[in-house]
Formats: C-alpha cells, structure tokens, sequence
C-alpha cells in the first residue's frame, strides 16, 4: 500500500504546481482564474494572453508535470501500477489544486504527458477522434468530451497485439485498458460544464 499512496501523492503535488497560473500571471499580470473560461490549462492561457507561444508552452508545462509523475514513480518503485496511480494523481491535482482553491484546469496535456511514458493507445485514438469530431465542425469542447468517452471503448475493442505495439512501458493491454477507463473518469469530471451543454444541445 506505500507505494500506492507515496505514488499518488506524489502525482498529486506535481499536478497540483499552478504552472499555467503563474505564467500567465508572469506575462500579463493576469488573474487566469478570473479571465475567459477561468480554467488554468493551455487553451485558455492563449486566449487570455492573446499569445499562441503561451498556450503552447503551458501545455507543454502541463504535460512534463504527468510525465515527471510517471517517470519519478517508475524509478522508485519499478512497476506499472504505481506509475499508473502516479499519473492519475498528477492528473487529479491539475484538474484540483490545492493551491488555487481547488479550481485548476483540464488535464488533457497532463494526462498526454504522463501516458507518453506509459503508452501511446490512448492519446492515438483520442487525437483522432478529435479530429474527426473537428472536421465535423464541433466546439472544442464537445470533441473533448466525444473523444474522451469513446477512446476507452475503442481501447476494449482494440487487437491487444496492437495495443502492444504502441505501449512504452512493461505491462499488460488489460492493465491499461483499466488505466483508461481511470483516466477517462477524471477528464470527464474536469468537463462536467461541457457534458452539461453538451446534453443540452442534444435535448434540444
């Protein structure tokens, strides 16, 4: 049980660090949490900046903080499940810091950065119902939610075999599946305002 709990406090700690609020903060003197969408990820720092180059390295900075979770609980512990909790921690504590009150952003970079360290299933299927969803002319937020819903599904209908083709670290097409469907539950919690307009337009 150590492991699991020094894993995901860890994760947690390192998701948690506002890294889009103080650059933001740095840059133009700006309150995110208070500017846009008031979400502290990479899409609203470019917005609220007016600056592409900071959207993107926000989301850069998002994702080393997944990766690094993943990484640091691999080193120590040497197994998938505790750099699996590490990444679900990093991912919690982006979407909740306990820094900001509670109210950070997203976690799709951070959960990105972290899976490129684990395997790569997820954010192949998911980038790619993402663009399809786009290519429909859907708001980004509604390709968030469809992609985030529907790549675990796909992941179980996947050939295990070319799930092991894109896997980074040693485990099992069953272990990630699990860490999917984990990963997916999180994302959709950040998107809760999404799933409701979401279900509102299809109401309609």
């Amino acid at each position: 049980m150590i492991p699991y709990f020094v894993s995901a406090l860890g994760g947690y700690l390192l998701g948690s660090i506002p890294l889009g609020y103080l650059l933001v903060k740095y840059r133009s003197s700006v309150d995110i949490r208070a500017s846009g969408s008031g979400n502290v990820g990479a899409y609203n720092a470019g917005v609220v900046t007016g600056s592409t180059f900071v959207g993107i390295a926000v989301g850069f900075l998002d994702g080393a903080k997944g990766l690094s979770a993943v990484l640091a609980a691999w080193f120590v512990f040497g197994s998938f499940w505790p750099a699996a909790i590490a990444l679900l921690g990093s991912v919690i504590g982006h979407i909740a810091p306990v820094w900001l009150r509670w109210k950070g952003g997203r976690g799709l970079a951070t959960a990105c950065g972290g899976l490129f360290a684990v395997g790569l299933g997820f954010i192949i299927v998911w980038c790619t119902l993402w663009a399809v969803c786009k290519w429909q002319k859907l708001s980004i937020l509604t390709s968030n939610v469809i992609a985030t819903i529907a790549t675990p599904v796909i992941l179980v209908l996947m050939p295990s075999g070319l799930m092991s083709a894109v896997m980074t670290m040693e485990t099992t097409p069953a272990e990630y599946r699990i860490l999917a469907f984990c990963l997916t539950a999180a994302l959709l919690v950040s998107h809760r305002d999404a799933l409701k307009e979401f279900r509102e337009e299809r109401m309609s």
